[in-house]
């Protein structure tokens, strides 16, 4: 679990339904946040109060003195990421922190900005994610955050940076991940050479930190005296293309847990092309880094988290591939201890594109919805009642 003790959310409902699960158990689900911009991970403090990281909507284009293009299309930056919370005693929706590093194309939709969050012992930590590989010209040249996007947009700085929330709602940068990328490039030597950085999750373990990368396909740690090392490197896996081509697929982990057993366990989305059934969950040897399948069949895994009873639940941001027809998310879960993966069948349309997953108080999940969009993100609680 994300948080070692959650006290029960007393939230005003807003929307409640309950049909029959796949097993004949009741499913309720309620939301209990709304009109978030890109909602991505989700997290519960040892108080029971939610938080939520906004990836912002980017900048405007008319203003914005940073544009470039993106794997979105054309994007512009922006200070306008934030983190949410939600209180557990009476559901009050705040955003405690504002003014974090964003970029959106001018919808606001599909923006990078902060992505990871983990709470615990009274800290807050959250991944400001990006820039990813951000390009210009034709044909198109990298532009690095150091020195061009941040002399355009100072904002920039945060990019590719794990923050600690401090009490008066500002932030702390406490590891640079994207200098780690520009100076040591790991993924490179499995045929990645681009300078490629997207911190997208961060967990605190004792006075370590660990952080997926999903641009540089590692899992890094932090020491307790803030040096960066590769604890796992994910390899591209060779894989069928459109027209029948091999692809070097790139991993793209995104979420990173602490299991009961004391390894980590990562998710993985899988890059282009998207294969349907082609995501893993990795255990991760905290001590060597060695890796294992702990379990597979999933399409675009985004986030996870465990129960308290050892389940493992994985949230797919869209089932069909990220190349599918459908922006329909997917639950599944996992047996104690491993085994065969169960799909969660929830209510019709109640999961579109969502962003981030933390099991809660009696087991209930808490899943951020619509995390691509600007404006309608909104937060979930889900009673599976089995």
């Amino acid at each position: 679990m994300r948080a070692r003790q959650v006290l029960p959310l007393l939230a005003a409902v807003t929307c409640v339904v309950a049909v029959p699960a796949a097993a004949g158990a009741a499913v309720d689900v309620e939301m209990i946040a709304s009109g978030l911009d890109n909602p991505r991970h989700v997290a519960i403090s040892d108080r029971g109060d939610i938080y939520v990281a906004e990836a912002g909507r980017g900048g405007d284009p008319a203003t914005s003195k940073s544009c470039f293009d993106s794997a979105e299309g054309l994007a512009c930056t922006g200070a306008t990421g934030a983190v949410t919370r939600i209180e557990r005693r009476f559901g009050d929706q705040e955003r405690i922190v504002t003014g974090l590093a964003s970029f959106a194309p001018a919808t606001g939709d599909s923006a990078i900005g902060p992505h990871g969050i983990f709470a615990a012992h009274r800290a807050v930590y959250v991944t400001n994610g990006g820039p990813t590989g951000p390009t210009r010209g034709t044909p198109p040249e990298l532009v690095l955050r150091d020195p061009t996007l941040v002399a355009e947009e100072p904002i920039s700085r945060l990019f590719g940076t794990v923050l600690k929330l401090r009490h008066d709602g500002g932030v702390r940068p406490i590891a640079d991940i994207w200098r780690f990328e520009r100076d040591n490039n790991a993924d490179g030597q499995v045929g990645n050479p681009l300078i490629d950085s997207n911190a997208v999750d961060v967990l605190a373990d004792g006075r370590r930190l660990l952080v997926a990368d999903a641009g540089g396909n590692t899992l890094l740690r932090r020491s307790p005296r803030g040096r960066l090392s590769v604890l796992s490197l994910f390899p591209n896996v060779d894989t069928p293309g459109p027209g029948g081509a091999t692809i070097p697929m790139q991993a793209v982990p995104t979420s990173v847990v602490k299991g009961p057993d004391g390894a980590y366990y990562v998710g993985q989305l899988t890059g282009f092309p998207f294969p349907v059934g082609g995501a893993k969950v990795f255990r991760v040897d905290p001590a060597t880094g060695d890796r294992t399948d702990y379990a597979t069949g999933f399409t675009n895994v985004i986030d996870l988290d465990f129960g308290r009873d050892g389940t493992l639940y994985v949230l797919e941001i869209d089932r069909d591939s990220l190349l599918g027809e459908s922006h329909d998310g997917g639950l599944w879960k996992v047996p104690p201890g491993g085994g065969t993966p169960e799909r969660i069948e929830l209510p019709a349309g109640t999961l579109t594109e969502p962003g981030g997953l933390a099991v809660g108080w009696k087991g209930r999940l808490f899943v951020s919805n619509h995390a691509r969009e600007a404006g309608t993100g909104e937060v979930l609680e889900i009673d599976l009642d089995d």
